[in-house]
């Protein structure tokens, strides 16, 4: 297939990060040059990648350009996440496409190597740890600089929080941002840049522990169930917001001053192969624990930022403590929200929450209310879709109305004041629990629906007007999802001699 138009080549290094080849870069693409490592460095990194990917294969056969590395390029989360449901044309092991500038327009048609598959294998292997410190550098020059209101909202309750740490965690942060840029201003990380570093790493690693701790007790707290999260998040939002932000400075502070690190060290060329082992030691644990710590700050803000939106859902809108000032609920939302945008935006990820639920089974008299929806969307585990949603009430002595719901994985029965007033699910079961259901009919009452769980017998009965009409067929409907979940586990069956040695599934199967 021919490529209209410049032909680049993006060979990919890790998921979204991928060195460009070309006679030019095209025009109006953010391309990241090569930085922080010594021309040879450069040239040999270039030479292994593009025989590696066989754009050295193209070059002997008279393709101009075909070697001429420009530098990296990083696809979009967006696009990352387009490529997980679209398959992109593919010829002589490429994928082909097109780049796009920011404004939408064509800049070129690209040949694309993707990370996956055994090419990306045998590319990474010729690379050995350059590819990861390119990935180390490019995460550094694509740091979006821009503070917006309520990050800046959440440094200052830092500053107040942690006034002790202040100083300190400024300090790290000031020392290596000036570093950085001394790097990329000269080329390289030379003994006048790391100098200023050099001496820093106790200090950088002792506040990254202090943050870590925070962020980890805070990961424990909100690990429970929802009435205690609620409280702890009414009685501590604010210093959960402050050791996030602690944690995200602590922790870049941290991972600049590594790739400085590495850079200086791939500058000592007279001792190339022994620093090629000691490079690939460093990058290899420098991507380890950065991915684990910012795994948990993520988690942390996806957690804080589920439960004051569900909190901003329920009937009352609480006024939270807020360092001197007093902010409503929203105004929290908002915080969380820009830095969990923050940490999504440094790891390249699209910040995303669950969809509005729209259930298509609904058992209801009427509609369901828009409030239940609203609520659940924040109460209903992972990012599990509602399949059915039913208003029922439990079999006690003195009757409670309650909601069913099932997910492709679960089903959950809660009182509906406990889900409408306090936003809590209170008792769930996996589907693969269910052992029987039983659906019965009533004259001139509402039918019963009997759930069976390998520790449970549930009764729940329907008001009348699901005993008729479209009632009736929405509640078979119901019943006959849940049946379809039904399993008895081979672990679970028993044989015993009298009925002939065996099971009975077994037996119903010869008759």
């Amino acid at each position: 297939m021919a490529l209209d138009g410049p032909v680049v080549s993006l060979v990919e290094i890790e998921p979204g990060l991928a060195v460009l080849f070309g006679d030019e870069p095209p025009v109006g693409f953010d391309v990241i040059p090569f930085e922080m490592m010594s021309p040879q460095a450069n040239q040999g990194l270039t030479d292994k990648l593009a025989m590696a990917s066989g754009i050295g294969n193209l070059a002997a056969q008279g393709a101009q350009g075909a070697t001429t590395v420009q530098g990296l390029v990083r696809l979009a989360p967006e696009t990352l996440q387009a490529l997980k449901t679209a398959q992109p044309m593919t010829s002589g092991g490429w994928n082909l496409g097109s780049l796009v500038t920011s404004k939408g327009k064509i800049a070129a048609s690209v040949r694309w190597a993707p990370v996956t598959g055994a090419q990306a294998a045998s590319i990474l292997t010729a690379l050995g740890p350059a590819a990861a410190l390119l990935a180390l550098q490019v995460q550094l020059a694509s740091i979006s600089r821009r503070v917006d209101e309520n990050i800046q909202l959440t440094r200052d309750v830092l500053r107040a929080l942690h006034e002790d740490q202040w100083a300190t965690l400024l300090g790290l942060h000031e020392t290596t941002i000036r570093a950085v840029r001394e790097a990329q201003a000269v080329g390289s990380v030379n003994d006048h840049v790391f100098a200023s570093i050099a001496t820093r790493d106790a200090d950088l690693r002792k506040q990254r522990h202090l943050f870590m701790s925070l962020v980890r007790r805070h990961i424990t707290a909100l690990a429970t169930d929802g009435q205690s999260r609620r409280a702890y998040v009414q009685q501590n939002v604010d210093q959960i917001l402050a050791d996030a932000h602690g944690m995200l400075m602590a922790e870049w502070s941290w991972y600049r001053s590594q790739v400085l690190r590495a850079g200086h060290i791939s500058r000592d060329e007279a001792n190339a192969a022994e620093n090629e082992r000691l490079l690939a030691e460093l990058v290899a644990e420098t991507q380890r624990e950065h991915t684990r710590a910012m795994d948990d700050v993520g988690d942390l803000l996806a957690g804080l930022e589920r439960q004051c939106r569900l909190m901003a859902e329920l009937p009352a809108e609480l006024s939270l403590p807020f360092t001197t000032k007093r902010q409503n609920i929203r105004h929290v939302v908002g915080m969380a929200e820009a830095l969990a945008e923050r940490v999504a935006t440094l790891r390249n990820r699209v910040h995303t929450q669950p969809a509005p639920l729209d259930p298509p089974l609904t058992v209801f008299a009427e509609a369901v209310p828009d409030d239940v929806l609203r609520i659940l969307r924040w109460v209903v585990p992972g990012e599990e879709p509602l399949l059915a949603i039913a208003d029922v009430n439990l079999d006690r002595l003195v009757g409670e109305d309650a909601y069913l719901g099932v997910t492709p994985a679960r089903l959950f029965i809660s009182t509906q004041s406990a889900i409408r007033k306090q936003g809590v699910i209170e008792r769930e079961f996996p589907l693969a629990d269910v052992r029987y259901v039983r659906f019965r009919e009533r004259d001139k009452r509402g039918p019963v629906l009997d759930i069976i769980t390998t520790d449970e017998n549930i009764k729940l009965t329907l008001d009348d007007w699901a005993g008729k009409g479209q009632g009736l067929d929405d509640s078979r409907r119901l019943a006959n999802l849940l049946a379809a979940a039904m399993d008895l586990p081979d672990y679970e069956r028993r044989t015993d001699p009298l009925l002939g040695g065996e099971s009975s599934t077994a037996r119903a199967i010869t008759r």
